[in-house]
Parts: C-alpha cells; sequence; structure tokens
C-alpha cells in the first residue's frame, strides 16, 4: 500500500553532473469527486474528495487522496492515503479511467471501526474547455467497521504539469532553456495558530451549550495568481480546550492590496470545506469562513500575518476566531497562464524534498475508556530540506486498525540528517514535531501532542528509500504516552525554486 503513493516520476533519471541540470516534466491531475453514501438504516453521508495524481506510465497513475464529509450527520469525517488506476483516452476528448484508493480515517462516530478504507471506481470524463467533467461508480468499503456502500460519483479534473529533477542535482541551477515558456509563480507555506470562540447559539454534539473556546494549530499553502489575487488550501485541528479530535480542511480565494507600504498588507479571503469532530456540532460538516487579515514582510522570503474572521457551519456551530500565521515564500515555475513570464535564468535553482508514505504503531496507546491497546496509523509526510543536513517536515496521519477508526494527527517539526557510509547509502536522522491530534477514543487530552524520533534510512536507487523509524508521541495534557515504531518509503525528488 504504502508503495503506491511513491512510485511517480520514478520512470525518468537524470544523468547531469554538470553546474546546471535538466528539468523534466510529467503530466498529472488535480481530480474533485463527489459521492453520497449509504452508511446505515435511511442515513446517507455525502462524501467530497481530492486526488493529487501524477503519470508514471502514459497510461498509469499513483498519488495521494484525501475525503471528507459535508453532508449527512457525520461532520468531522475525514480519511487519508494513496491511489492507484489506469486511464485510457478515446475518441479524442474521451477519457476512460479505473483506480483503487486504500487509506485510514473516519470520525463523526462513524461505522468505520478501525478506520481502514478500501475505494475502486471506475469513470468516464471527457475533456471540456481545459478541464475533465465526469462522473462514474464507486464502491467504498470499511473491512473492519460497518460501511459497505456502492454509489455514483461526479468528477472535476484539472490538468497540470509536474516540472522536477533529480534530489542529487539540488541546488544546481536549472538550465535556463529549460525555462523558456514557463511562468513564475509566488507561493506561500504557512505555519498558523489560532483560537475558535463559539456563538450563543453554539451546541455540542450531544447538544449541551458550548461555551470553552479552542485552540487550533494548522498549516496553509497559498499560490498567488497576480499581485493581488490569491488561491489557498488550509487545513488545522484542534489542540486545547474540550473539543479534541475536531479538525477543518477548506480551500478559498482572496485578495490582498498594499497599505502604506510595500512590505504592509491588507487582505480578505473566503473558503469553504468540511470541519468537525470533537463533540463540534457541524452537522454534516460543512462550513464557509470569512476572514480579514494584515500581513508583514519580515524579509522578502518570511512574512508574519495577524487575521480574524467568522465561520459557520451547517450545525448549530458558528465561532468568531482570531490567528497568526509566520509564512515562508518562494517562487514556483509551471506552465499555464497565471504568473509572471520567466524572462531570466538567475536565481532558479533545484531544492531538495521527500515524500515519504508511513506507517506507524503506538505501543500500548491510552483510551479514554480506559486500558491501552496498540493502534496502527498509516500517514504522509512531507520533508523540506533547508541545507544537506536540516529539513522541515509536515505529517499527517489517520488510524487504520487499532479499534480507533477517527483518530488523526497533524504535525509540524524539524528534523537532522547524516550519512553513516561515505556513498550515502546508509543515513540516520533525527526528529522532533509538535501539532494536534484527537478522536477515536484516544485520550490525548486537548489535542496537543509532541513526537520525537529516530530513524535509519537505506538508499534503494537514486529515487527511492526505506526507513525504519522509532520514537515516542505524548499527549501533554491526555494520558497518551507511547513508544512507536514504523517502516516508511521515501521518494527523493527536487523541485524549481526561485527565491526572493
Amino acid at each position: 500500500m504504502l508503495a503506491f503513493g511513491f512510485l511517480f516520476i520514478s520512470g525518468s533519471t537524470l544523468a547531469d553532473a554538470t553546474d546546471t541540470a535538466v528539468l523534466r516534466n510529467k503530466p498529472a491531475l488535480l481530480r474533485m469527486s463527489y459521492e453520497v453514501l449509504d452508511i446505515g438504516s435511511n442515513e446517507t453521508l455525502g462524501l467530497a474528495g481530492v486526488h493529487y495524481l501524477v503519470n508514471v506510465h502514459p497510461d498509469w497513475y499513483v498519488g495521494a487522496s484525501g475525503f471528507g464529509a459535508l453532508q449527512g450527520k457525520r461532520g468531522g469525517f475525514f480519511t487519508g492515503g494513496f491511489s492507484v488506476g489506469t486511464g485510457k483516452r478515446f475518441a479524442s476528448k474521451w477519457l476512460l479511467d479505473a483506480g483503487l484508493f486504500v487509506g485510514g480515517g473516519g470520525g463523526g462516530s462513524a461505522p468505520q471501526g478501525g478506520g481502514m478504507m478500501l475505494r475502486p471506481h471506475l469513470d468516464i470524463s471527457r475533456d471540456v474547455g481545459g478541464v475533465l467533467l465526469g462522473g462514474g461508480v464507486s464502491y467504498v468499503k470499511f473491512p473492519n467497521g460497518g460501511i459497505d456502500s456502492s454509489q455514483l460519483n461526479l468528477t472535476l479534473g484539472i490538468p497540470f504539469e509536474v516540472y522536477y529533477g533529480r534530489a542529487s542535482a539540488s541546488g544546481k541551477a536549472v538550465y535556463s532553456g529549460d525555462l523558456f515558456g514557463l511562468k513564475l509563480r509566488q507561493s506561500e507555506w504557512l505555519a498558523t495558530a489560532g483560537e475558535y470562540r463559539p456563538a450563543d447559539n453554539a451546541k455540542t454534539t450531544a447538544g449541551a451549550a458550548m461555551t470553552a473556546s479552542f485552540k487550533r494549530v494548522g498549516f496553509e499553502y497559498r499560490r498567488h495568481l497576480d499581485a493581488h489575487r490569491y488561491f489557498f488550501v488550509e487545513t488545522a485541528g484542534a489542540m486545547g480546550g474540550q473539543s479534541d479530535g475536531f479538525a477543518e480542511l477548506l480551500a478559498g480565494a482572496g485578495y490582498r492590496v498594499p497599505l502604506l507600504s510595500s512590505q504592509l498588507h491588507l487582505g480578505a479571503s473566503l473558503a469553504a470545506g468540511g470541519a468537525g469532530g470533537g463533540h463540534v456540532d457541524t452537522r454534516g460538516g460543512l462550513v464557509a469562513k470569512a476572514r480579514v487579515g494584515l500581513d508583514y514582510d519580515l524579509t522578502p522570503a518570511l512574512k508574519l500575518g495577524l487575521e480574524g474572521g467568522r465561520l459557520e457551519s451547517a450545525g448549530s456551530f458558528s465561532a468568531n476566531f482570531y490567528g497568526l500565521s509566520l509564512g515562508y515564500r518562494l517562487g514556483e515555475i509551471g506552465a499555464g497562464q497565471g504568473g509572471q513570464a520567466w524572462q531570466g535564468d538567475e536565481g532558479v535553482r533545484l531544492a531538495k524534498w521527500r515524500l515519504v508514505g508511513v506507517q506507524q504503531t503506538s505501543l500500548a496507546a491510552a483510551r479514554k475508556s480506559g486500558g491501552n491497546r496498540d493502534l496502527s496509523l498509516v500517514g504522509l509526510k512531507l520533508e523540506k530540506f533547508l541545507t544537506d543536513s536540516v529539513y522541515l517536515t509536515g505529517q499527517a496521519h489517520g488510524a487504520y486498525a487499532g479499534n480507533a477508526g477517527g483518530y488523526a494527527v497533524g504535525l509540524l517539526g524539524a528534523g537532522w540528517e547524516i550519512p553513516l557510509r561515505e556513498n550515502g547509502r546508509v543515513s540516520f536522522n533525527a526528529e522532533f514535531a509538535a501539532g494536534a491530534a484527537g478522536g477515536g477514543g484516544v485520550d490525548v487530552g486537548g489535542g496537543a501532542i509532541i513526537q520525537p524520533q529516530l530513524g535509519l534510512t537505506w538508499r534503494l536507487n537514486h529515487q527511492l528509500a526505506a526507513r525504519l523509524e522509532a520514537g515516542r508521541v505524548k499527549a501533554l495534557g491526555g494520558k497518551l504516552d507511547s513508544n512507536l515504531i514504523g517502516l516508511g518509503v521515501i521518494y527523493e525528488f527536487s523541485r524549481p525554486e526561485y527565491h526572493y
């Protein structure tokens, strides 16, 4: 299962050993899906999906997928994992696609059992004005739970190209000829923290008045279309208060203008998506968020943000919120209409990244009902190297076994890696991450956790590696305090970036 998400882009290699590196590309697809599951007697669940898929062969793709509830009464139901499939074009503009998703998650007190989710699908779509519109049939099953549903689905696909290089070429300038016709787009990666203050009419899923505020920590990615407009994706989880297990995943668009100086910007945005869990009453999970904020450029690459706004849900929960963010700005290279045409050949270099598919087991994880039980999770790590040895990491994990369906973890942290052999075949890493966790009856208190760990990595070839890791996960306000062991499959690559 873990190999599905990390085979992509593995078909091409780079042999350039000079100071410049050749840029390669592969077709990719950002697909959105929606379906209505039958999950019990007279109960349905509207499930939205987001799929990031990359072709490893003209007819085969792999990637990562996530799903969240938007309709019904299971707000806070989220799953994530890996997809593999095959697609074949016919009659010029038509595409027939079959694939399989394997992952874990749950929430919203749905009958997900341990949390493992399987979803095969068969879809047909048509190219309409540069996007793929279609539909098909899918089958969703939780093997150790009570969800077993066949249904129709709708899909929207946005084709694009992935530009990449070999990981060993990181630090090299990109060959100028490869940049011809491409666009420079400004993007931002933000760590966020804030607090929700429930409105007077907000209630818990049990019907009690919801009076306690709760903090949230998360992550946001922004892509700027021009000097004013941008779109973004954000995700966050509860940390502190009495709403452990609350999570949100939203997408939206914003507009900003300079205020008094070129370093200070005033912005406003609207977003919608799924949220719930932690006894927060969002009903089916659909929420909308409006916010205004100020951004101040500390340096050309670093920014500090302050924002406030309002969140409304399909249930009784609504809240005012405020938040702080610390962002890192860089330029990304790609094709398409948006962005600034690239006119120079300086400043674009390849930066090393890793995607890591992991399976982790927390040994004797404490439960709210009393007692301890092993807990298994499947997850995805994104590692961005700042130097040859130091990296930042963002992680998301969901339970698939251990009778804790719905338990999810989101972490941000940093790590350090050194080779143990001169050829770099074996390396050692130490990592520390902190974030939010909750759901599935695991005793995490308010949801804040820390997770230090060590690892050994064996390089299989210039792109793939295997990792053995061990560490500890501790809830700062709960009883969870467990050793953990894990296995990972690593895909290494480099991305063209322009540093401001």
